[in-house]
């Protein structure tokens, strides 16, 4: 007999708003679209790999080896991308408030989501979600949640949850322990052992992800403090979010939470981390290089390592579409032989390759199909390398690229996927056949997520000054719902002001 019965569920994606088109359930049913007996195989089962399910992976474990009866809620995500078709949001909150009512009464929740989706009605879904819980199962059940460091934590979420936990490090690899961190607390307070109190303060600020990381200053040393604090008994555990620089939200702030028994404490450590984020804000910022001069670096490049083109601005863990043809039309101006290694998403051009056929040469416009108003095809020859279905290996699991295509164009391998993913993990270019490391250039489409695994491999990384939705110059994207005082748009006054939850 289960002596806790937990409910477990989410929905994850990053959203940005700039990005074109909308996120529909077909996205889901891609990825991840888990309900049932299904979403508890999915948890129990889950193979580590650095993306949201990890976290739903490390919530299952706690609260299995705590002997819970675990009732599962849903998990649902989707490849970041553009803002969510509002009846996707609709049908799982639905279905997730069917579920909690037909398992009442439960002792606790565990919810392990994003925080930066936006939905064409809601710029916080994922506040609607807990929101819709905290109602059905009342005040005296413990919610807790986890979150991506680039979430929106919104008040709603901290008036409705007891807990909320984000990743810690980024580079993000420690989605599965943020996962276990969210569901140690709910077992906590089940057990009696701790009574937390949450201080909640925001930060009217964002920069470029491509600007930082938790394993470089100064935003290491930020970090290191909250650590000790934890270490020294002081908290029970803590958040700095960098709101995901790229959602046009309502009440969208960066912030940080923290969570300790003594609500005094946490509060005067939270308005310590926050007022450390906002004094350190000039100096995130991203250092770049023109796709030319890098193309130049690598055409000299006989190191043994590649160098890496860091196109963040086609990002795909920011929501960006994949599409731009940007590298390929500079190589072919500059008529390089660079040896490169790069990636495109481009339905179009794939179903050409495979009209075509292998060994043969197609001419065709790449590039620019989706994000037509950022980029402009490039009209090219390419030889048809090889052709996939596009579900290839990937950390012990398979991956849905989509119908794609391997072409030559110059002296560049080009992957040509219909579906945009996984973007900074080498893993991408091994599952068709290629090493980076035999490269002098690769090109990657990732912010800074890719370090973890580029890292390794290569020093010669250069982000590069290129065109995107997911662009560090957010002084050039429209932002409509932005405030008036927010860092980099103004740059006045700031005072820290905490929330304290009961």
């Amino acid at each position: 007999m289960f002596d806790i019965r937990i409910l477990l569920g989410g929905l994850h994606q990053e959203v940005n708003s700039f990005a074109p088109g909308r996120t529909t359930v077909a996205e889901y049913k891609r990825k991840q679209f888990h309900f049932g007996q299904d979403m508890i195989d999915l948890a129990a089962n889950f193979v580590r790999c650095n993306e949201g399910a990890d976290g739903i992976g490390g919530s299952y474990r706690v609260l299995h080896e705590a002997g819970a009866e675990i009732i599962p809620g849903g998990f649902m995500s989707a490849q970041p991308g553009s803002i969510i078709e509002q009846s996707v949001v609709d049908d799982y909150i639905e279905q997730l408030k069917k579920v909690t009512r037909e398992n009442l009464p439960l002792d606790g929740v565990v919810l392990f989501m994003h925080g930066a989706a936006q939905s064409e009605k809601s710029d916080d879904p994922e506040g609607d979600i807990v929101v819709a819980v905290r109602e059905i199962v009342g005040e005296d059940v413990p919610i807790t949640v986890g979150l991506d460091l680039h979430a929106n934590v919104s008040e709603r979420m901290v008036r409705n949850a007891n807990t909320i936990s984000l990743y810690q490090r980024y580079p993000h690899i420690d989605v599965w322990e943020t996962g276990e961190r969210a569901a140690r607390l709910c077992v906590g307070i089940l057990k009696g052992e701790i009574a937390p109190k949450m201080a909640y303060v925001q930060i009217p600020m964002i920069v470029a992800a491509s600007s930082y990381t938790t394993e470089t200053e100064p935003f290491r040393s930020l970090m290191a403090k909250g650590h000790e604090y934890v270490k020294e008994g002081k908290l029970l555990d803590f958040s700095v979010c960098q709101m995901q620089p790229w959602l046009d939200v309502e009440g969208g702030y960066s912030s940080v939470v923290t969570i300790a028994e003594d609500a005094e404490i946490g509060a005067e450590i939270a308005k310590e981390l926050a007022v450390g984020l906002w004094d350190m804000r000039h100096e995130f910022r991203t250092d770049l290089t023109s796709v030319d001069e890098v193309i130049r670096i690598a055409e000299k490049n006989d190191s043994g390592k590649p160098v890496i083109l860091n196109d963040f601005a086609d990002s795909s863990n920011a929501g960006s579409a994949g599409d731009s043809p940007e590298v390929i039309e500079r190589v072919l101006a500059l008529e390089s032989d660079v040896k490169g290694l790069m990636y495109i998403n481009d339905a179009p051009f794939v179903a050409a390759c495979r009209e075509a056929g292998v060994g043969n040469t197609v001419k065709a416009n790449i590039g620019a199909t989706i994000s037509s108003k950022l980029y402009t095809p490039v009209p090219v020859e390419a030889q048809v390398k090889s052709l996939f279905d596009g579900v290839v290996p990937f950390h012990g699991t398979f991956v849905d690229f989509g119908p794609s295509a391997v072409v030559k164009i110059r002296n560049m391998i080009i992957v040509v996927t219909t579906q945009h993913r996984y973007n900074g993990d080498p893993c991408l270019y091994r599952a068709f056949g290629y090493d980076p490391c035999n490269f002098q250039m690769v090109v990657v489409k990732a912010c800074t997520s890719f370090r973890a695994f580029y890292g390794p491999l290569t020093d010669l990384i250069y982000p590069s000054s290129t065109k995107g939705a997911a662009t560090s110059d957010l002084l050039s994207l429209p932002f409509e719902k932005i405030p008036q005082s927010f860092y980099p748009f103004s740059d006045g006054e700031y005072k820290a002001e905490v929330l304290i939850t009961k």
